[in-house]
């Protein structure tokens, strides 16, 4: 068995990540530094250090042991108490995987995926707001005047986008939605789409200051007459999901539901 570790940057060693190491030595699984080489790879930190993590699963079948050690964790199934039973439960094959699907963005040629969400936005604070007409196959959604869109996965609906007001989904549905980010308009609402369809934008702006932003990761300026197109991909990132945890388990304890009841 060969794993590869991905760690939060300013992640201190902490007694939990001692137990895990020691737990490798003991099992003699080596630690590999090239994505390639490894049947596992575990993250500890929280979700942006697994989006980093899913990047370089999209051409492997690798599954992904997201433990979580940051400030936000929803993708981070695993407590840093559980990470050697739950790694125990995987070298035995008792374990459920959990499948979450990429977003397939086309900028012109280029072809990119974000595992949480495709941002269109504004460059800067004194830049003018954005005209963004969306389209579903060719059918126009609605044309909004705002700071930018979201475009999110069902995975990327509890980040960004449910910070812009948009909404929660569940994981299991075929299905993206749409934000914008301060709209003139106070008309202009959420909404979530099929899955299925294209999505496609054409984009007006005074001082031609647009940039696109993939899952924080990926960024840079395009023009308002670039091809934007996205839609759900059939790729999805494996996670490894412990017995005793679950969706909506995760979700009462970051939005503290049921806390004043």
């Amino acid at each position: 068995m060969k794993i590869k570790i991905i760690k939060k940057d300013d992640l201190k060693d902490s007694h939990y990540l001692k137990v895990f190491y020691s737990y490798l030595e003991e099992k003699k699984i080596e630690i590999v530094y090239k994505t390639e080489e490894c049947d596992l790879i575990v993250t500890f930190g929280g979700d942006g250090t697994i989006l980093a993590a899913a990047q370089q699963v999209l051409a492997k079948d690798i599954p992904v042991l997201a433990v979580h050690m940051g400030s936000l964790g929803y993708l981070a199934y695993t407590r840093d108490s559980e990470a050697v039973y739950v790694l125990d439960k995987f070298l035995n094959n008792d374990y459920e995987i959990e499948e979450r699907r990429f977003l397939e963005v086309r900028h012109n040629e280029k072809i990119h995926y974000a595992l949480n969400e495709l941002v269109i936005a504004k460059g800067g604070i004194k830049s003018t707001l954005l005209s963004v007409n969306v389209y579903a196959n060719n059918t126009l959604i609605n044309k909004y005047r705002a700071d930018g869109i979201i475009v999110a996965t069902p995975t990327g609906s509890t980040a960004y986008s449910l910070s812009a007001g948009g909404p929660i989904v569940h994981p299991g549905l075929n299905s993206v939605s749409l934000t914008p980010l301060a709209p003139q308009s106070l008309n202009a609402r959420p909404i979530i789409v099929d899955g299925k369809e294209v999505l496609s934008f054409k984009l007006d702006s005074r001082d031609n200051d647009i940039h696109l932003n993939i899952d924080g990761q990926i960024h840079f300026k395009v023009n308002k007459d670039d091809k934007i197109e996205t839609r759900l991909s059939d790729k999805v990132v494996k996670l490894i999901k412990p017995e005793n945890r679950d969706y909506f388990m995760i979700l009462r304890e970051k939005l503290k539901w049921g806390d004043s009841i």
